[in-house]
C-alpha cells in the first residue's frame, strides 16, 4: 500500500478538483481562545477527531467525538482525543486534532477509485454509509469516464430511483453527482500516482442544498 494522505490533505486535494468537502480546522493547541475562534468559524455542533497519517481506525482508539456543542466540550474532547491516541498508538505521528462541521442528515453516497491489477484505475459510485457492505450496490467503470459514462453508472444503481422519484418528499440534483464523478476522473487522470480514493459518505441533501464529502481518504504510490 502507498502513502495514505490524512483527512486534511485528502480534502484539500479533492477540493482543488471541484469536489466539495466539509469545512475543517486543525487544532494544535487546546487553549480557550483558539477553541473559541474555531467555534466562531465553524459553528456548533462540531465533530473532532485525531489527525495522524499513522492512525486509520480512529473510532476504535477513542479518537473521535461527535455532536460537540460548546467550547468547554471542545476543550474536554481535545484532551481526551490526544490522550487516547497516545495510549492506543504511542508511536504514531500526530499532526493535531481535526474539527469539522457536523452536517444535518442527508442521503449517503459512496464515491471511490481503486486500482485493478489488470485494468488499472477504476471508478465507482453507489449507496454509501452502512449500506455499502450490506447491499454492495455500486457501479464501476474504467477511467477516464465522460458525462455519458457517469450518467449510466448512476442508472445502474438504486440511486437512479432516488433521483427520478425523490425520497420522503426531497428532490435531488443528479448533476451534482455527475460532476463529482467527472472531477474524480480528471483528478486521477492528472495524478496517475493516485492508487485509491474513498469518499464515504458523499452526502446529498437535495432541494437546492449542495452535496458535500464528509470522510475522505486518498492513497498515493510512493
Amino acid at each position: 500500500m502507498g502513502r495514505v494522505l490524512n483527512e486534511l490533505e485528502s480534502g484539500r486535494l479533492l477540493s482543488q478538483y471541484g469536489i466539495p468537502v466539509v469545512q475543517s480546522v486543525v487544532l494544535t493547541l487546546g487553549e480557550e481562545m483558539v477553541l473559541t475562534e474555531t467555534a466562531k468559524k465553524l459553528g456548533f455542533p462540531v465533530a473532532m477527531k485525531i489527525l495522524s497519517d499513522d492512525i486509520q481506525h480512529k473510532t476504535d482508539l477513542g479518537c473521535v467525538r461527535l455532536q460537540i456543542n460548546s467550547v468547554a466540550e471542545m476543550s474536554e474532547a481535545y484532551e481526551e482525543i490526544l490522550a487516547n491516541a497516545k495510549a492506543g498508538a504511542p508511536e504514531a505521528n500526530i499532526q493535531g486534532v481535526l474539527v469539522q462541521q457536523m452536517l444535518p442528515r442527508g442521503f449517503e453516497v459512496l464515491l471511490g477509485v481503486s486500482t485493478d491489477s489488470q485494468f488499472g484505475p477504476v471508478i465507482m459510485v453507489g449507496l454509501g454509509g452502512i449500506y455499502v457492505e450490506l447491499l454492495q450496490a455500486v457501479s464501476l467503470r474504467m477511467l477516464p469516464i465522460d458525462r455519458q459514462d457517469a450518467k449510466q453508472m448512476i442508472e445502474e444503481t438504486p440511486l437512479e430511483k432516488i433521483y427520478r422519484e425523490g425520497l420522503r418528499g426531497v428532490q435531488y440534483d443528479r448533476e451534482e453527482l455527475i460532476e463529482a464523478l467527472l472531477c474524480l476522473s480528471r483528478l486521477v487522470s492528472e495524478h496517475p500516482e493516485i492508487a485509491e480514493i474513498d469518499v464515504n459518505p458523499f452526502v446529498l441533501f437535495g432541494d437546492g442544498k449542495k452535496a458535500v464529502g464528509v470522510d475522505a481518504m486518498v492513497v498515493v504510490n510512493e
